[in-house]
């Protein structure tokens, strides 16, 4: 049985429970914004600024953005208000 230690048990529930409060923290979590002041329709690797906006939660796309050469002189990161609750509505 492999929680047969209950301590080893009470441990993993409580590792597992935090973890997954922390990603159903809220739906936006996971998400970075970017604005290209200079270039609006910028491509950077598989994904592109669309009016000179770029919202993605894929980390690999995330690393491309902040290791292009541009970056923080005419990409810069936008902060996502994570303060309030989406609704259906």
């Amino acid at each position: 049985m492999p929680y047969k230690d209950p301590t080893v048990r009470r441990n993993f529930q409580r590792q597992y429970k935090r973890r997954r409060r922390a990603e159903l923290a809220h739906p936006l979590r996971g998400y970075r914004a970017y604005v290209c002041v200079r270039f609006p329709n910028l491509n950077v690797g598989l994904a592109s600024f669309v009016g000179g906006f770029l919202i993605t939660d894929r980390p690999d796309v995330q690393a491309q953005v902040e290791r292009h050469p541009e970056y923080a002189r005419f990409i810069f990161p936008l902060l996502i208000d994570t303060s309030c609750i989406p609704t259906d509505e």
